[in-house]
């Protein structure tokens, strides 16, 4: 199930429709601080949990749905935060979900209206407009809570995950990653195996292995380690490894353990740098890609690193209210301000660039060429006869002189 296209007005600082159109695998809205990027994530959030309010109701047969402000509230909103009250507006949301992506006949629209009153009471109205193969109920319900995610900058997506310490991978999260590892349902269990899958991608830097999960039963604690290949090596803590690993790891593994098929993540960007976003960015695509991950991630974003597909949405301050529109990927620097990176044009762009930092990232299928998919060494020559640059392997460079290889056992 995907959401093809997501609309709301009403919500906080939205008095004018904002609407993401031809929603991708991957979504990404970029727009300055303060804009309303994290509120339109927050009214994904809104519109699945009354939808789901209201199907495990006793009355969901009626499309109205009363609410009080308290139980508003038990669903994460308060009225008075997220009804724009100074305009007496009410809050209104249209998704259309297609339920197989490659049947685009498949279509079902739902539109949500939530109503204050003097009393403090929330009318939420529910109109679906269903055709004869699949219901309204038949969509929702096996989904339960879990249909939508939202990991905000705080990294949590429970308040219950609210903990001491100042761990970037916390106890909650480690237990966890521990449950799902151990489970004997081979649904929960592959997010596990596709957990460890995609953070092999960071071999170069760590070595050959893997990530295992631990639990102390005398303490009643968890853990997660990385095991290098080698028998004769020693198990790595995750709190031993490099903040910006860790922050990928904490973050990869919310996505998988939330058991949610739409994540919404606010600037996972933070705190990492560019070429880690980029590897983060080929991550989110493997696990959307999966049958066992999330079927659609909408992300917020200061950066470009995660663009997908051919566009992104750009969100501006307007003169009363916001605007949000659909913009090639190919603006996407220009429109981050970001330009000590320039990426790649192409539909999975960024593939092939040359950072500030002096590291050369390059296009999957030249590093298939060149037999470095995990990285190597590399050596750049200029030509005599017309001036161009060319890329070979160290070995090829030696090859051209046949000469001994250096540091070869390094």
């Amino acid at each position: 199930m995907q959401i093809k296209r997501f609309s709301v007005t009403g919500y906080k600082n939205f008095q004018n429709e904002i609407v993401l159109e031809n929603m991708g695998n991957i979504c990404v809205i970029h727009g300055e601080n303060n804009v309303g990027k994290s509120n339109l994530l927050e009214a994904m959030q809104l519109f699945f949990k009354c939808c789901y309010k209201w199907l495990s109701s006793s009355d969901s047969d009626n499309r109205i749905l009363n609410l009080s402000a308290e139980e508003l509230a038990k669903l994460g909103f308060k009225t008075n935060e997220i009804f724009n009250l100074a305009l007496d507006k009410p809050i209104f949301i249209n998704a259309n979900l297609i339920t197989e992506p490659e049947n685009r006949n498949k279509i079902l629209n739902i539109s949500l209206t939530l109503k204050t009153f003097e009393n403090k009471n929330i009318s939420c109205i529910i109109d679906s407009k269903e055709n004869h193969i699949f219901s309204f109920k038949d969509l929702f319900m096996p989904y339960q809570e879990s249909a939508y995610a939202l990991i905000g900058v705080d990294r949590l997506i429970s308040e219950n995950e609210i903990e001491t310490g100042r761990n970037i991978v916390p106890q909650t999260l480690l237990l966890k990653l521990y449950d799902i590892k151990d489970s004997l349902e081979a649904s929960i269990y592959e997010k596990w195996a596709l957990f460890v899958r995609t953070l092999q991608r960071f071999n170069d830097v760590l070595g050959e292995g893997e990530f295992v999960a631990l639990f102390d039963r005398h303490s009643n604690r968890a853990n997660l380690a990385f095991q290098p290949k080698k028998s004769n090596s020693s198990r790595i803590p995750i709190e031993m490894l490099g903040s910006g690993i860790q922050q990928v790891v904490a973050l990869i593994a919310r996505l998988l353990v939330s058991n949610a098929t739409f994540i919404g993540i606010e600037e996972p960007e933070l705190n990492l740098r560019y070429t880690l976003q980029l590897r983060l960015r080929e991550i989110f695509k493997e696990i959307v890609e999966d049958p066992f991950g999330p079927k659609q991630i909408i992300i917020s974003s200061h950066s470009p690193a995660f663009e997908f597909g051919k566009h992104f949405y750009a969100m501006r301050t307007g003169k009363d209210a916001p605007t949000l529109t659909q913009c090639s990927i190919v603006e996407a620097n220009d429109f981050t301000e970001h330009y000590s990176d320039t990426a790649s044009t192409d539909e999975t762009a960024p593939m092939g660039y040359v950072s500030s930092e002096g590291l050369v990232k390059l296009p999957e299928y030249v590093r298939q060429t060149l037999e470095i998919e995990q990285g190597g060494g590399v050596v750049f020559i200029k030509r005599q006869d017309n001036g161009h640059i060319e890329l070979l392997t160290n070995d090829q460079y030696f090859d051209l002189f046949e000469m001994p290889r250096q540091n070869e056992n390094r």
